[in-house]
């Protein structure tokens, strides 16, 4: 919305400019208005683009998709007395849940001198905001607008429009930049570093993997747990089932926690959500990722 509102503001003296001069290339006043409109039609464009992909992208679209498979997963939710700790633990240790090979070694991350972590040398950091790909998307529609405005490649139409295409990529790159680098402070900050029990849950069907989180030191009775989804189901391969992790953040109904397992961070581009088992809906959801283990019978 403050990006919308700066580009209106930026093209606002373009446009008025352009109606009482003209918007002739060869004047200094046609020149200032299609610089003014141009920058502020970009910024408005960039801000349509993000609330769009806020309302109908792929994540608005996969959280529907998920809570009507819940509703017609055709599960009755169990009680709050069967989604307790023990009984979950008890479910990831059958034989659907045990990874048929052991858990591959998880990556080393890299910190300097003052243990802080190198973002940009985090491999799985970077996957799971799908950095390197998009930069390289970026890279190429700069080159080649280049080469159209320059009369390499093609018209400078073309050209003009895969700039302006990279320009609109940059700016949401540096969003996810800046998250990235965010998680990467949050994970090694001190002062908010809890010990939780962790257990690993799957979407049937090989979906997205989840970390379901108790506080070691708290009553599972009168704590309600806490579902954290990866940011790359790939992640979920170098896990065991259950453990004990180091997490990052502070405990709230709703925010960002780095758990690190076996000397490593697990990342995570979601909040993570405090489950109520006094809700059918909450408990329908754990229901769902026991897949078969929380049906009766099995």
């Amino acid at each position: 919305m403050g990006l919308g509102l700066l580009g209106l503001f930026i093209a606002t003296p373009g446009v008025a400019v352009g109606w009482f001069e003209g918007l002739q290339d060869d004047t200094a006043a046609g020149a200032f208005a299609w610089l003014t409109m141009s920058c502020g039609g970009l910024l408005m464009g960039i801000a349509a683009w993000a609330g769009l992909l806020r309302r109908f992208g792929p994540e608005p679209r996969m959280q529907r998709r998920r809570r009507a498979a819940v509703q017609h997963s055709g599960q009755r939710p169990l009680a709050a007395a069967e989604l307790t700790r023990e009984a979950l633990v008890a479910a990831v240790s059958l034989p659907a849940f045990v990874p048929a090979r052991q858990p591959a070694r998880p990556r080393r991350p890299v910190t300097d001198s003052r243990g802080r972590l190198i973002w940009w040398r985090d491999r799985d950091l970077l996957d799971a905001f799908g950095i390197p790909g998009f930069a390289a998307g970026i890279a190429v529609a700069a080159v080649v607008g280049s080469g159209g405005v320059l009369h390499v490649l093609g018209g400078a139409g073309r050209g003009w429009f895969f700039l302006i295409l990279a320009a609109c990529g940059a700016v949401s790159l540096a969003f996810d930049i800046r998250l990235a680098r965010a998680l990467a402070r949050l994970a090694t900050r001190d002062g908010h570093v809890h010990s939780m029990h962790w257990l690993l849950l799957h979407e049937p069907d090989d979906g997205e993997a989840y970390l379901v989180l108790h506080r070691v030191d708290d009553d599972q009775d009168e704590t309600a747990p806490m579902l954290l989804r990866l940011a790359k189901r790939d992640h979920a391969r170098r896990l065991a089932a259950t453990g004990i992790a180091e997490v990052h953040g502070r405990i709230e109904p709703v925010t960002l926690l780095i758990p690190w397992i076996d000397g490593s961070p697990v990342w995570t581009r979601h909040p993570v959500n405090a489950l109520d088992l006094t809700t059918e809906a909450d408990r329908a959801r754990l229901t769902y990722l026991l897949g078969d283990a929380g049906t009766p019978g099995r």
